[in-house]
């Protein structure tokens, strides 16, 4: 059986000009994957209080973070189809987009609400999306597979 594939990712604010610092998502076997992203040149923007969150500087994004250009490769790379599923499709979309547009390329993924699939519905809270990238995509996936007699890790 395949697993349906979920993303989130984390940003630097919650402002207008915040930008991704990390980045998770699953595989169609369950797995999932998760990297921390080196910001572009431009990409300043950056929240404190998220950094105390989360607990990223941007000095581990530089020392530490994939390219842009590495990041869409293994995302695109893993996918089975174009389409994800996200808690928070308006602002995953967002940072995709800068993601792309960093690059220079036309986003090439569709995001879906996770609460498509699952009919429990997967909540989107204020502190559910203060959790970090890979704990949300894990609590998707895990709840995905509760509904659908799949509990093993």
């Amino acid at each position: 059986m395949q697993y349906p594939q979920f993303i989130a990712i984390d940003g630097s604010s919650w402002e207008e000009h915040a930008h991704p610092v990390a980045i998770a998502w699953s595989m169609a076997d369950g797995q999932i994957k998760t990297t921390l992203i080196q910001p572009d040149d431009d990409w300043d923007d950056w929240d404190i209080a998220l950094q105390d969150l989360h607990g990223i500087t941007p000095d581990t994004l530089y020392q530490r973070g994939e390219t842009l250009w590495s990041v869409i490769r293994e995302l695109e790379g893993d996918l089975e189809q174009p389409y994800l599923y996200a808690d928070d499709t308006e602002r995953v979309t967002f940072m995709l987009e800068k993601i792309y547009e960093a690059c220079n390329r036309d986003l090439s993924i569709e995001i879906g609400d996770a609460r498509e699939i699952v009919q429990r519905g997967v909540p989107v809270s204020d502190d559910s999306l203060h959790m970090p990238c890979d704990d949300r995509v894990y609590r998707m996936l895990k709840r995905w597979a509760s509904e659908h007699g799949r509990s093993d890790d």
